[in-house]
């Protein structure tokens, strides 16, 4: 089968980059063609001041995009397309040519893009909010929601609200895969219909920790966050809470733009057990992972899943996580984890506190719950499964006009 993934990598990589990996080198593994039109918003750097202020309303169409478009599915003819995120530089038109060209279209939700403007359900001041989810995007325009920018806001406002009054997405996209039921709720929320959209989580790309053999470590030292390095992922909820654990050594595996202002929190308080370690991925990033005593995940918008929580999962590792979004999904309490409050460091300390509580006997008991957890749900042979089962689905009933 011929599969084109489409495709606009962010600037700072995260989860959705992550994961559109993990998916093309599973298919290509499974023998499928993977073909690509990807777009990379590093490239902004290098554009015009007048192409930068324009990028926002390329959203509502881009003729040049349709056009190279329209001449790759006359050349490669793929069997299903499978979208991600379109922003800045790819344009929900493209939406349109797909489906004029009798492609089948299965669009990734993998954050509320189609329902804010910057996609997280966030203002500014990094407050939660959904008024621009009925479809009404003029309050993520006075608040300046996108880039905080009000002429970058207006241009993207522009484009969802006339491909959502349109309903362009809706007529277009044959299913639409949520990464949690939270992230479906919410979609359904906005009108968006039911059947349409299928809770299709994330997997992994790597083999869980055998505990059989023995492999799942003993309870280590230090705890641990992966991740971006920015302000809605709760890292200075987390530094907050580690002001209170001096004794506890903390790694901290990512980059992103807050790095610079956690760096110095962390050194104008003499946190010295804190380690900025950088972006690792890889082996060596399982490594840290399977050598923590628990991972933290404080993120304090509403994730859609939380990869780094079943990579955490897979080295045989329990998780601290903020209840909020599709996180709380994945954390059950007592038995794979805890749970805190979003944005509460004394919360998290006392929760830190509990799990360091436990003996090394109960702790291994945790630890094996979270491998079981993720060999039942997360592991990249039942993802494939899921998917070919998927394809089928829509391949079967498909039929265009």
């Amino acid at each position: 089968m011929k599969i084109l993934l489409v495709h606009n990598y962010y600037r700072y990589r995260g989860g959705e980059d992550r994961y559109v990996a993990i998916l093309e080198d599973t298919l290509t593994r499974a023998g499928h063609r993977v073909i690509r039109f990807f777009r990379d918003s590093r490239d902004i750097d290098g554009f015009s001041p007048l192409k930068k202020w324009a990028l926002p309303f390329k959203l509502i169409n881009s003729p040049a995009l349709n056009r190279e478009l329209e001449t790759f599915l006359l050349a490669e003819k793929p069997d299903l397309a499978v979208v991600h995120n379109l922003a800045p530089l790819l344009s929900l038109s493209i939406l349109r040519v797909l489906h004029k060209n009798g492609v089948p279209i299965l669009k990734r939700l993998e954050n509320y893009k189609f329902l804010c403007l910057n996609g997280l359900f966030l203002r500014n001041d990094f407050t939660a909010c959904e008024k621009c989810k009925p479809g009404n995007f003029l309050p993520g325009i006075i608040h300046r929601c996108y880039q905080r920018s009000f002429i970058n806001s207006m241009g993207i406002a522009a484009g969802e609200w006339f491909h959502r009054r349109g309903k362009t997405v809706i007529r277009t996209v044959d299913r639409f895969l949520a990464a949690s039921r939270f992230l479906e709720a919410k979609f359904v929320e906005a009108g968006f219909p039911c059947d349409k959209i299928e809770v299709f989580p994330n997997f992994i790309d790597f083999e869980p920790v055998t505990s059989s053999e023995g492999s799942v470590s003993l309870p280590g030292p230090y705890a641990v966050y992966v991740g971006r390095l920015s302000r809605e992922k709760g890292l200075l909820t987390l530094l907050n809470a580690f002001v209170g654990l001096p004794h506890l050594p903390l790694k901290i595996v990512g980059s992103g733009p807050l790095e610079k202002e956690l760096k110095e929190f962390a050194r104008d308080r003499n946190l010295g057990n804190i380690e900025f370690a950088g972006f690792i991925d890889g082996h060596l990033k399982r490594e840290i992972l399977a050598g923590a005593r628990f991972l933290i995940f404080p993120s304090e918008c509403y994730e859609s899943f939380g990869y780094s929580i079943i990579e955490s999962y897979a080295c045989g590792t329990p998780v601290i996580a903020s209840d909020i979004g599709g996180a709380r999904e994945l954390v059950t309490e007592g038995e794979t984890g805890f749970l805190f409050e979003p944005g509460n460091p004394d919360h998290l300390r006392r929760q830190i506190s509990r799990l360091l509580a436990l003996d090394n006997g109960a702790l291994m008991v945790m630890k094996q719950k979270s491998l079981a957890r993720v060999n039942e749900c997360y592991t990249g042979e039942i993802g494939y499964k899921n998917l070919e089962s998927l394809f089928s689905k829509i391949l079967g009933g498909v039929k265009r006009s």
